[in-house]
């Protein structure tokens, strides 16, 4: 099977959709990701975010934060599946969703939608998203959520972690989501006053 942190180094100084550089994929990823692991959607699921790679879309404050990621699957787990579709959706810096609830977007009025948004993967699989840092709420880790779909594959719904809080009294605290794999924890760094991390998800085919 092809070394899944060589996928990723691929995209190296080319230009990701909207003109974030790919050069972030170059940050080795676990070796043996996949299949990726699921999560709860959690309370706050929004049905048919908007299409968009920047999904501060009210100008929330924050730290910026910078997503690139890739999305494979078939039978080895090491195929790149173009076209799936990624949605994120995370807490503002206070720890609060937008909208507080659920449903499909139409319930809601656009100035109530922020901090979600869905985008297409790109023929090598890759993606990208910008935001800001979310913050903790209740006894919850620093987390974001995803769901993926892609054509012949299970969809998924999951999280991912910051990993300099693994280990941590947040981690400990948090009864959700006990023991995520480790592709799963993102090594965020930050530089320039931007906080940018990589991640990979790893699709179950349907047979």
């Amino acid at each position: 099977m092809t070394d899944r942190r060589t996928l990723l180094a691929a995209g190296a100084g080319l230009l990701l959709a909207g003109g974030l550089p790919a050069r972030a994929l170059a940050r080795a990823v676990p070796l043996h990701c996949g299949p990726t692991g699921s999560a709860t959607a959690g309370p706050f699921y929004v049905a048919n975010a908007p299409s968009a790679m920047e999904i501060n879309l009210l100008r929330a404050p924050g730290t910026p934060l910078r997503l690139s990621g890739r999305v494979l699957g078939g039978a080895s787990g090491d195929r790149a599946l173009a076209g799936a579709r990624i949605e994120l959706w995370h807490a503002d810096a206070d720890g609060r969703y937008h909208p507080e609830d659920n449903g499909d977007i139409a319930r809601y009025r656009a100035e109530e939608i922020n901090l979600r948004g869905q985008v297409a993967a790109d023929a090598e699989g890759r993606f990208a998203f910008t935001s800001i840092v979310p913050g903790r709420y209740g006894n919850r880790r620093r987390h974001l959520h995803w769901r993926l779909v892609a054509d012949g594959h299970r969809a998924l719904v999951t999280q991912t972690y910051w990993l300099e809080e693994r280990g941590s009294a947040a981690e400990r605290s948090d009864p959700v989501d006990r023991n995520p794999e480790d592709c799963r924890w993102i090594d965020f760094r930050a530089a320039d006053g931007v906080t940018a991390g990589d991640v990979l998800f790893v699709l179950r085919p349907l047979a």
